[in-house]
């Protein structure tokens, strides 16, 4: 009757309405809705898959070294440090810090790195297909015209490209070459033979550091520099895996989960619990509950589960209207009609649960919404983390898991399946911890019932006398 009673309050009031108006709001602009624009296809022989990442150390080094030359050249670095992008650009001392890594890397004085004429271009060397033996080569560049070929790579115009004779290469942009296809104004790097990957992660390492962190530099993101065609055996495997183990509406699932987390269900919750809080104490609510004879702990759970019942609501209704919308794209093929529900409770609810718990902790120890502030807090750290690896996205503490990519997420199947024990792990140790924080909260709510628990108020009072001296003294 209490869980009742509860639900009822809750969903028919403002609050809750604006809960779900702000939900279903931030999840239109994220287009959940529209996954059925992105179909997954049964992979065909010929076609191009797309590029995956891999620690391939020979296609690494040389691809990581020509961004960093081409950023220290401008004098400008692009970095992600709190999920936003930021550029940097450095004093002369830290220029000459990176000016000597590069030469730890390539063998060159540094001297004549800082002075020398940089080549503003960055290059990426990707690895052809064994059968072919070729060479992709995207670029950056301010004056040539680049263009997609018709295999899918890049034609860089008016550029020279000639083996450097040390396992690099050596590309000229501008036109204006000198006897050997190089500028003489311009200074062209290639990282040492006998220097190591573990050394030149190091390396790399220490530029981040210059950088003050979420640089492409960073020992555990220098993964994206190994790009490599996805063959056709690999997208024919990643599509079975797709169709065998998500059926399909799993992937969309999984997209949908990771909108909903790390936007609604990370912050509005503590909305809901601080809301109906204030508004009992406001009333004279507590005074009542606190004469019942039902204990602490049943009141307080009971608002518990009401509330999040609550806030799962609009996000299972949500959940199955975004996937709904892919079940027409697939006449034939064996879907799973369960996967939003199982993705809601597994991997939505518990961020709701502990959101929840801490906004309803917080509000009954201090009688204000700090809360709010404190989950807010919480949710724009969490929120500008864990950007640059599916490792990273599922951290032990990260609040709302991670796995976007994307259209290609539908495809990041097996990424999920390898990580699937560290996300569990997550899930649970919240929902443990919203567990931990409801005993607290119903250990501070039965010593409010004994009288125990007034401190705040006397402060308040304490300070209200003191307001009111400090008029009369005017007076």
């Amino acid at each position: 009757m209490l869980f009742w009673k509860e639900c009822k309050k809750i969903l028919w009031s403002i609050a809750f309405l604006l809960y779900v108006a702000v939900t279903v709001l931030d999840l239109y602009t994220q287009d959940v809705f529209r996954f059925g624009e992105e179909r997954i296809t049964v992979p065909f022989p010929d076609g191009n898959y797309g590029m995956k990442n891999e620690e391939i150390p020979e296609i690494i080094m040389p691809a990581a070294l020509q961004e960093l030359y081409g950023e220290f050249a401008e004098n400008n670095y692009r970095t992600y440090p709190i999920g936003f992008i930021k550029y940097v650009k450095l004093n002369e001392k830290e220029r000459a810090q990176v000016a000597e890594i590069l030469s730890e890397i390539t063998g060159t004085d540094a001297a004549k790195i800082l002075s020398g004429g940089a080549v503003a271009d960055t290059a990426e060397f990707y690895a052809g297909s064994p059968e072919t033996d070729t060479m992709e080569i995207t670029a950056e560049h301010s004056e040539g015209d680049i263009s997609v070929n018709q295999s899918g790579g890049i034609t860089i115009d008016s550029a020279q490209m000639a083996p450097d004779g040390k396992g690099g290469y050596t590309i000229s942009m501008d036109g204006n070459t000198g006897e050997e296809g190089v500028s003489e104004e311009d200074l062209s790097l290639t990282v040492r033979e006998d220097l190591s990957y573990d050394e030149f992660k190091v390396l790399m390492q220490e530029v981040d550091d210059i950088l003050g962190g979420g640089s492409s530099y960073a020992s555990q993101s220098l993964i994206r520099f190994g790009s490599v065609p996805v063959t056709y055996e690999e997208a024919v495997r990643r599509y079975e895996f797709v169709r065998d183990y998500d059926r399909i509406t799993g992937g969309y699932a999984r997209l949908f989960s990771d909108y909903a987390g790390v936007t609604a269900l990370s912050i509005l919750p503590v909305f809901l619990a601080v809301i109906l809080c204030m508004k009992d104490r406001q009333s004279g609510m507590p005074e009542l509950l606190y004469t019942r004879q039902a204990s602490s702990l049943k009141i307080v759970f009971m608002r518990f589960l009401a509330l999040v019942t609550a806030e799962m609501l609009p996000i299972l209704i949500l959940s199955y209207v975004s996937n709904m919308s892919v079940w027409k794209k697939y006449p034939g093929v064996t879907l799973d009609y369960l996967a939003p529900l199982k993705y809601d409770i597994g991997w939505l609810m518990p961020t709701a649960m502990i959101v929840t718990a801490v906004g309803m902790f917080l509000t009954e120890l201090t009688d204000t919404p700090i809360a709010v502030a404190v989950c807010g807090l919480w949710w724009l750290v969490d929120m500008n983390q864990g950007y640059e690896s599916v490792q990273k996205n599922y951290a032990l503490f990260r609040l709302a898991p991670r796995h976007n990519s994307g259209a290609i997420s539908y495809f990041r199947t097996e990424d999920f399946v390898d990580n699937l024990g560290r996300l569990a792990a997550n899930r649970l140790f919240f929902a443990a911890v919203s567990v931990l924080f409801l005993f607290l909260t119903v250990l501070v709510y039965e010593a409010k019932r004994k009288g125990r628990l007034h401190g705040y108020d006397k402060v308040k009072r304490a300070v209200a006398r003191m307001g009111n001296r400090k008029k009369q003294s005017e007076a």
